[in-house]
């Protein structure tokens, strides 16, 4: 018999899960429709609309009233933990819901057999995305209980981690209504296409559900004008409205400032001083650098631990990612984008994630646990889902400080996954980073991944949205429009009349090169679809869009621009300067010259055609390979 769970009081949009019972027991994700409260309303039932449950006379969720005794919370997502045999878990089932059964068997590539309890025996093969331990909600909380940093029923004390000597706070979930009252000024970041990152000023209105809030902005409008915009956020978006800090002297070269521009402010920093008060600011989130005058600019502050600070209070070290470099008479600017120069602490038993670079898993990240410290720059840690090669304990192994980063935040992503998304796929044991190339049905993606120059499907639930560990802080990463963006449409055109004479079939796997000005080097990688004849191939991109964002983008080209997909070739040791190499960015892969090893597996690439020097991992790197006469040519390796 199922336990039943202590009917309790829900808001409107908790994540909740419905018992059914009927032919077998499964627990249904739902949503929470309207807040109950703590006595018993319409004979003890509440309102909610479920996730997987559809009606049979439409495609919408199904919404009815359920026993208030047969809903208990959703359980917070935990990392994918090493299953033994006869371990009791819950499976989900055919994308339904949870079923509870028992581990059977162990098989390769993260999957399992699992006995499925009931009336009729029943076994499934299920992947480990699929799988949770299975735990009862007794009286408030779970039984078994769930690890420290895994409990959003009970507040949580803050997580600290020193970079640097500043202190960043990760805040574990907390109710944030005490925080935040109706009718206080705020202001709220957002996320949508065209401001992400930029903060504007709201008022709320009020709390809507479990740490979110209706909130009504100051200066952005409906559509129609008509009135002030609304819309729902999360608190983790919330801040206070900063003091006012009256600056009367000039903003000096890397002062990092707020700039008022489309109705919010945006952050970013001084990278030159003009004359009459006024500045070039390279804006963080799209990196375009813009004129600002004095006035339109505030000095940039920080809330941490419910305090505001100043950014040179905050952190007192200046980021050295922007600087200017002279010669011969040139400047070239530095973006150090991948910004990894922020070391945290890491402490005996603190989880952690740990990048491979080993030839076939470059780029890929694992779970682990810090065991102890050897020498100042490396750990001993021991993997959680890895094994030995006899499956008879853990894998303990030792780690360079730099490939170490802590667990990213978890981000629950209800929505579905947009095209050209950049995403980290549970696979194999750790997560690989990619790009949503196709949307299908069943809630399944197809995921482009350039390491590898393959294609692989993954369910919703074996995503997770893709973060960078940035100065200490966790960004989510989206599709940046830069000086390197390649435009919608490549405009190929045939050059001196000549044509490739390689001959191309329907679905095999090329690059095509660009030569428009502004993005000579970079080749993006795509799909033939068929043979249009005069030397002309009709193609789908892999990595670039529609204008309307809604499928891969479908472009007749040239052959003259076409190549066969190179050779893949994943470079385990270091690469030298003056490597000619390939560097992932923005969809594509951008011919350059390497310039500096960094620590870390980082390095400095400079791209002749656009003049500018970036900063790369090394998994976002290929050897440089020459399409000649039919055959693939190595290019030139640097200095030993």
């Amino acid at each position: 018999m199922p336990l039943h769970t202590t009917p309790q009081c829900f808001n409107k949009g908790d994540a909740v899960e419905v018992l059914k019972t009927n032919p077998f027991t499964i627990w249904l994700p739902a949503t929470v429709l309207r807040s109950t409260p703590c006595k018993k309303t319409r004979n003890g039932q509440i309102y909610v609309e479920f996730q997987t449950h559809y009606c049979e006379e439409s495609s919408g969720s199904r919404r009815e009233y359920v026993n208030a005794g047969d809903v208990r919370p959703a359980p917070p997502p935990e990392l994918h933990r090493y299953l033994k045999v006869g371990d009791n878990v819950e499976v989900f089932y055919k994308e339904k819901g949870w079923r509870k059964g028992k581990v059977d068997d162990i098989l390769e590539n993260s999957m399992y057999f699992v006995l499925l309890d009931g009336v009729e025996e029943e076994i499934v093969k299920v992947e480990q995305w699929g799988l949770r331990v299975y735990r009862v909600w007794d009286d408030g909380s779970w039984l078994p209980p769930l690890e420290f940093q895994q409990m959003p029923q009970k507040n949580i004390p803050e997580v600290e981690l020193k970079s640097r000597g500043v202190k960043l706070r990760i805040m574990c979930s907390r109710s944030w209504k005490e925080t935040f009252s109706e009718g206080m000024s705020v202001e709220v970041k957002r996320d949508k296409e065209g401001c992400y990152g930029s903060w504007h000023t709201a008022a709320i209105v009020e709390s809507v559900g479990y740490d979110k809030f209706l909130v009504e902005y100051q200066k952005l409008n409906t559509v129609n004008g008509s009135q002030f915009l609304k819309e729902e956020v999360d608190a983790s978006c919330i801040r206070p409205c900063p003091p006012e800090i009256q600056s009367f002297h000039q903003f000096e070269h890397l002062d990092r400032v707020d700039s008022w521009l489309n109705d919010g402010w945006w952050e970013g920093h001084i990278t030159e001083v003009l004359g009459g008060l006024k500045y070039i600011v390279c804006l963080m989130t799209t990196e375009e650098e813009l004129v600002f005058e004095h006035s339109m600019l505030r000095p940039r502050q920080e809330w941490v631990k419910e305090k505001w600070f100043t950014a040179r209070e905050f952190d007192k070290t200046r980021s050295s990612s922007d600087m200017t470099l002279k010669s011969k008479g040139q400047k070239i600017r530095i973006k150090c984008s991948g910004g990894r120069s922020s070391k945290p602490k890491f402490s005996k038993g603190m989880r952690v994630e740990v990048r491979s670079d080993e030839e076939g898993y470059q780029g890929s990240w694992y779970t682990a646990v810090i065991v102890d410290s050897i020498g100042e720059h490396k750990f001993l840690v021991e993997y959680l889902t890895l094994r030995t090669e006899d499956e008879s304990e853990p894998l303990e192994e030792k780690a360079d400080v730099s490939d170490i980063r802590p667990c990213p935040p978890v981000i629950q992503r209800i929505d579905r996954f947009k095209m050209l998304e950049e995403v980290d796929a549970w696979y194999n044991e750790g997560w690989w980073v990619g790009l949503i190339c196709k949307i299908l049905d069943g809630l399944k993606y197809m995921v482009y991944f350039w390491t590898t120059n393959e294609e692989l499907v993954f369910d919703h639930f074996t995503l997770r949205p893709h973060q960078e560990w940035i100065d200490g802080k966790w960004v989510i990463a989206f599709m940046k429009k830069s000086k390197l963006q390649v435009k919608p449409k490549l405009n190929l055109k045939r050059q001196n009349g000549v044509a490739s004479h390689t001959n191309f079939c329907v679905g095999a796997k090329v690059e095509v090169r660009s030569d428009e000005e502004g993005y000579q080097g970079s080749c993006y990688p795509a799909t033939i679809v068929r043979r249009l004849g005069n030397g002309k191939y009709l193609l789908q991109y892999q990595t670039l869009e529609t204008d309307d964002e809604t499928d891969l983008l479908t472009e007749e080209v040239d052959a003259l621009f076409i190549r066969p997909s190179p050779p893949v070739i994943q470079q385990a040791d270091q690469f030298r300067p003056l490597d000619e190499v390939d560097a992932w960015h923005n969809g594509g892969w951008w011919a350059g010259q390497l310039c500096k090893v960094l620590i870390g597996s980082n390095y400095t690439v400079y791209f002749r055609t656009a003049n500018e020097i970036l900063e790369f991992q090394h998994s976002d790197l290929r050897p440089r390979q020459n399409w000649l006469d039919g055959e693939w040519i190595a290019a030139k390796k640097g200095m030993m």
